[in-house]
């Protein structure tokens, strides 16, 4: 990404935390830019555009700049749905809240055996996860090779893990069954936490509205509300 679009992104930080984070994993293809609003196209596991849209006329100027080249849109708040399906209709949408860690909370680290992934875990940490459905093991070894990782170890054993999005958010966390509620999970999400901010760069999860058990941690450790966004597909 260019230095300068990089700089104007930063200007709203927890608006574009996503916007910034992907783009620092996959290549700007295309940029539209209207007044301090951006759609910026990238593709991870799909072709992506990421919306940095700060009011509904820069939306309306951007989205017939776009052209709608490419179906799938991230970062998307509520104000922008009535706009993207105007000629369109939603195939499928997932809407998440974003929490974010503010810079002035100190962020503790985890007594547990915590230690990176890599590569080599990624079968196992597949055949593990609750989100086959919605993921694959090459995107999973993808994830492991070009971001931060955490795992737990009990008696040699990995127990519990979290990886990162393609957006750099908090993700994929996982305990196995039989070792949830011994603290494991919050071991994971701290190891992450202290991880990022050894990089000097912002921790951000997105997390369904109904997970109340995932928004429970997220606040124990400091993280706070920000706003909701969604994914969403169109047709």
């Amino acid at each position: 990404m260019q230095v300068e679009l990089q700089e104007r992104l930063k200007n709203n930080p927890l608006q574009n935390m996503p916007v910034l984070g992907f783009f620092e994993n996959y290549a700007l293809e295309k940029s539209f830019t209207y007044n301090q609003s951006f759609i910026l196209i990238g593709t991870s596991d799909y072709k992506w555009a990421y919306m940095a849209v700060n009011n509904k006329k820069d939306f309306e100027v951007l989205l017939e700049k776009f052209n709608f080249e490419t179906l799938y849109f991230a970062n998307v708040e509520e104000w922008m749905l009535t706009q993207l399906t105007a000629m369109h209709r939603i195939e499928w949408k997932l809407t998440t809240d974003r929490y974010y860690l503010p810079d002035d909370v100190e962020a503790e680290a985890t007594e547990k055996d915590c230690r990176p992934l890599n590569g080599s875990h990624t079968s196992y940490i597949y055949q593990h996860s609750p989100y086959k459905d919605f993921t694959s093991e090459s995107y999973l070894k993808e994830r492991l090779q070009k971001d931060i990782s955490a795992g737990v170890w009990i008696n040699d054993e990995l127990v519990g893990w979290g990886l990162t999005h393609d957006d750099s958010s908090l993700g994929f966390l996982n305990v196995l069954p039989e070792y949830r509620g011994q603290g494991v999970g919050e071991a994971v999400f701290r190891c992450l936490i202290t991880t990022r901010r050894a990089e000097k760069k912002p921790v951000f999860v997105n997390v369904e509205p109904h997970n109340r058990q995932s928004i429970n941690l997220l606040e124990k450790v400091g993280l706070i509300y920000d706003r909701t966004v969604s994914w969403v597909k169109l047709v």
